[in-house]
């Protein structure tokens, strides 16, 4: 298990990459520190776990996303859903479009 400094260091690091450096928006950092400093307090392993678990989301999340723009980079996201069902062995169902409605 990693040391809660370092924890709380990648956490940092995964909000500024996905909210901060995007828009310049400082609010979810400052959150994160003050929840930090509040959590600190307790010491529990409880929040040990839910720190660990936010951060494999965040990663979990920034990665999904750079895998999506890398393997469909331009495509309309019909085409895109389409082709993850196929991926997984599933078949989309065809959308209604009101201009051919055959």
């Amino acid at each position: 298990m990693t040391s809660p400094h370092h924890t709380y260091r990648r956490l940092l690091r995964e909000i500024n990459r996905q909210f901060t450096s995007v828009n310049g928006n400082r609010a979810w950092a400052t959150q994160m520190r003050q929840q930090w400093v509040a959590a600190s307090q307790d010491s529990a392993s409880s929040n040990m776990h839910a720190a660990t678990n936010i951060l494999a989301f965040l990663t979990s999340n920034r990665k999904h996303g750079e895998l999506i723009s890398e393997f469909y980079p331009r495509m309309p996201e019909g085409d895109r859903i389409e082709k993850t069902a196929r991926r997984v062995g599933l078949e989309a169902p065809k959308t209604y479009n009101p201009e051919s409605p055959s």
